[in-house]
């Protein structure tokens, strides 16, 4: 019989799987004399630590994965000839209190949270989270859902949610809820840009389209709202021009009279011939300020205003706001023209 020599048998011993059991309780696998993996006295399975992870404001796993570099990740691979579908990771809920107890949940409750926390020095803080949570009323085999994203502002503690998916596939930023029923998307905040659309490179455009196929009346493309819902302006099309609109229902004024003395202070708004700094385009225009003392509705911002870091905060000027005074102008001057006529007829005639 063949006895196998004392370095065959530690080489031998190195490959060795051991099973063994702590003096907490725990049970561990070994292999290659490293721990690979243990489960504790409180049934926590743990990979590659002798440890549970301290969480602040989380939950205490009951199965943890720790490993350096790129090994520190779990992977779920779905071997089908269907091809739909993929790996799968189920995340369920139940106000059961056993395996088999599947009491309904409620509108509200929590299904499932995807944590992501980093260490702050002391222990692992939550940055971000993805939740889904019941968003209506269960029932057999009618499970309403939606999706929860919320992130950790700079010095907070814990997350805010900032955007959500509801179970009717609206999307809401900034809020818990729409401003309106019908709302696909909803931009909610305060003291925020809301949104800004940036295109780069290529044809650069923002395309804004009604599937509506009617060749003629009007088709809203935006509606501009206040708090209370009521529109204060629109774009919109007919089927060949594109209409900027403003609201100007008589039955939203008061205090109505006729603009007269337009030709006077028309005449205080000087026009001017330059080109903005950055283009050597010229071109015809008015200067902000000069136009606010005379039509100050026409202006917004204030003369030589600057932002925080120092730097301009232009004024701008809606244009569309001086026609009425150009009207108004224009008809005193046809008035005066009309009766010049008048005056001349008469010399004529004697």
């Amino acid at each position: 019989m063949r006895t196998a020599s004392s370095g065959q048998q530690q080489t031998e011993q190195r490959f060795l799987t051991r099973v063994g059991t702590g003096s907490d309780g725990h049970f561990k696998v070994t292999t290659e004399g490293t721990e690979r993996f243990r489960c504790d006295s409180s049934g926590r399975l743990l990979v590659g630590t002798s440890t549970v992870p301290s969480n602040k404001n989380s939950v205490t796993p009951t199965f943890a994965i720790s490993a350096s570099g790129v090994n520190g990740a779990a992977q779920i691979t779905r071997h089908t000839s269907v091809g739909a579908g993929g790996a799968l990771l189920e995340l369920s809920a139940t106000r059961g209190t056993s395996n088999t107890d599947y009491t309904i949940l409620q509108s509200g409750d929590g299904i499932g949270t995807v944590d992501f926390l980093g260490a702050d020095g002391n222990e692992f803080v939550v940055a971000a989270a993805i939740q889904a949570a019941v968003d209506g009323t269960p029932g057999d085999n009618d499970m309403p859902g939606r999706l929860v994203f919320s992130t950790t502002a700079d010095g907070a503690s814990s997350p805010t949610e900032r955007m959500r998916i509801t179970s009717a596939g609206r999307v809401i930023f900034g809020a818990t809820a729409a401003t309106a029923e019908n709302e696909l998307f909803s931009f909610q905040g305060n003291n925020f840009t809301l949104s800004q659309f940036q295109v780069t490179g290529g044809a650069s455009q923002i395309p804004i389209r009604t599937h509506n196929t009617a060749t003629s009346g009007t088709r809203n493309h935006i509606l501009f709202m206040d708090g209370g819902g009521t529109v204060r302006g629109s774009i919109t099309t007919d089927g060949s021009s594109t209409a900027f609109n403003t609201s100007s229902d008589y039955r939203l004024k008061e205090n109505v009279e006729l603009l007269t003395g337009a030709t006077e202070r028309l005449s205080q708004i000087p026009v001017h011939r330059f080109n903005f700094i950055g283009s050597e385009v010229t071109v015809d225009g008015f200067i902000a300020h000069e136009v606010q003392t005379v039509v100050p509705e026409a202006v917004i911002g204030e003369k030589d205003a600057v932002n925080e870091d120092g730097s301009i905060k232009p004024q701008g000027i809606d244009q569309s706001k001086l026609v009425p005074l150009l009207t108004a102008a224009l008809q005193e001057a046809i008035g005066e023209i009309e009766s010049l006529k008048a005056r001349v007829a008469v010399l004529e005639a004697n």
